[in-house]
């Protein structure tokens, strides 16, 4: 794994509690909107932190691109609301063809994982996936169904590179949920 991977992975994490879109008080907001817009603050943000540029929906409709000031492909990058073992869910393939045709160095995927299908899902992304000589990161948001909600618990970072699969790390995905830290309080 590069430097540049890991420093991005780092990033991810931390930035993934700056600006959150909800609240304790307020955690059955599940907007679809409100994750969207978060996950592209969040990648903007370490793009930015690297010396980086970020370039949303280009690249063949990709989520966003992030390239280097000669406007050279570093990752591209691609998010989705709904499970990556859904059919329909189409984003890893479009991460797998990018990849395949040497589009950037990295593919990057953002989403959710029902903690009921969690394997399941990483199975999903592993089998689109096997084939490629390329790195995929992924960061996976487990939650449970609330009433019609999701309440999420853990971001999980994987690394994918063809056939070998690992669990770089994982932390709460709410912030007020993280010892020691200003969101804990009352």
């Amino acid at each position: 794994m590069k430097m540049i991977e890991k420093d991005f992975v780092v990033l991810f994490n931390a930035f993934w509690y700056r600006d959150f879109p909800i609240t304790k008080h307020k955690e059955e907001i599940s907007r679809r909107a409100l994750w969207t817009t978060h996950i592209a603050s969040t990648v903007k943000q370490c793009a930015d932190h690297l010396g980086l540029f970020t370039c949303f929906e280009t690249g063949g409709k990709t989520d966003a691109v992030i390239e280097y000031s000669n406007a050279k492909k570093w990752a591209k990058i691609e998010w989705e609301w709904r499970e990556p073992k859904l059919e329909k869910v189409n984003e890893i393939k479009k991460l797998a063809e990018a990849a395949f045709k040497d589009e950037s160095e990295v593919c990057i995927f953002i989403g959710y994982s029902n903690k009921k299908d969690h394997e399941k899902n990483l199975e999903a992304i592993g089998e689109q996936w096997k084939n490629l000589n390329k790195p995929l990161l992924v960061f996976l948001v487990t939650f449970e169904r609330k009433n019609k909600k999701r309440k999420f618990y853990l971001l999980q970072t994987h690394y994918f590179h063809g056939t070998h699969k690992e669990m770089l790390r994982e932390q709460k995905a709410l912030p007020w949920e993280v010892e020691g830290t200003k969101w804990l309080s009352g």
